[in-house]
């Protein structure tokens, strides 16, 4: 039996050290806890009023977000023409989210829910002219989007390419490294999740199939329901503008541009109603390049 002067190979000293440096660690998290709470209460207190502060990681190099969900989120806020800033940090929401907003002191998580609270808040409704069945119908094609054709782009950027074009598309902000290190983890929520359980050639057929139902349905209209556009198009843009601009060779940026044409153009026209800024909002401005640009 050890004694307590040699416990597991340790002597009394070693244990003191030990123990005093996990006091030592601990202490210091508490403070540096509390510093993090002292910096975010002295920002919070320069947000102006009735404004959203929009939490989401910086631009991309071709595209406001190479995430679809910033994207999502800030289209609506243009639509509904709700006064907003952006705060682009890769500080997360307390879920462990991004983006997430502040509005007046309160945090909201999930761009869904952020908008939610929004439409309740402020009184906004972007879906007014759209009938029962359509909102239904409409409701069907964010699952469809958000819940099924997004992790589709998932397993493609971050499995198959092993995150090989995110350096790029992010202006540098994600290392090739941390590039790595994120597709390690991503395989393993695909597969709990469930498309990543499938092969590729059965995720592709998966693909197309979302793509060809958006693409039949939006038809030649200008926005999903018509002429004017619906809170679902903020779902549908953020996503499918992920194609063009931040996921090069891959087959949705095919689908997109050449097989699906009336999706490229309908992409361009949300874009240019709510962005017309867009070069403002990315790392590297159009000019004479043609990874921006409509192309013919």
């Amino acid at each position: 039996m050890a004694s307590s002067s040699n416990f597991f190979g340790l002597t009394e000293c070693n244990l003191l050290c030990v123990g005093g440096l996990v006091a030592g660690l601990a202490l210091a998290a508490v403070a540096f806890k509390r510093y993090q709470k002292y910096k975010d209460d002295q920002r919070r207190q320069t947000y102006p009023k009735d404004t959203v502060v929009l939490h989401q990681i910086g631009r991309g190099k071709y595209i406001p977000s190479i995430s679809p969900f910033p994207l999502k989120l800030e289209t609506y806020l243009r639509m509904a023409k709700i006064p907003y800033i952006n705060e682009h940090s890769r500080t997360f929401s307390s879920k462990g989210k991004t983006p997430w907003m502040t509005y007046n002191g309160e945090d909201v998580d999930d761009s869904q829910m952020c908008i939610d609270f929004l439409n309740k808040k402020l009184g906004v409704d972007m879906n007014k002219h759209l009938s029962l069945e359509q909102k239904s119908i409409g409701h069907a094609f964010r699952i469809l989007v958000e819940d099924h054709l997004y992790w589709t782009g998932v397993l493609q950027r971050w499995v198959y390419d092993k995150g090989a074009h995110v350096p790029e598309a992010s202006g540098g902000r994600v290392t090739p490294f941390q590039a790595r290190m994120i597709s390690r983890k991503i395989g393993p929520q695909a597969y709990m999740q469930g498309l990543g359980r499938h092969t590729q050639e059965e995720v592709m057929c998966i693909l197309r199939k979302d793509v060809e139902a958006l693409s039949c349905f939006l038809g030649q209209k200008k926005f999903l329901f018509g002429d004017d556009p619906c809170e679902y198009d903020c779902s549908i843009f953020g996503l499918l503008a992920q194609a063009l601009w931040s996921m090069p060779g891959s087959p949705h940026e095919v689908m997109a541009k050449k097989e699906f044409p009336n999706l490229k153009d309908y992409i361009y026209r949300v874009r240019e109603t709510f962005w017309p800024d867009w070069n403002e909002c990315i790392l590297e401005p159009e000019q004479g390049g043609t990874r921006g640009k409509k192309e013919k």
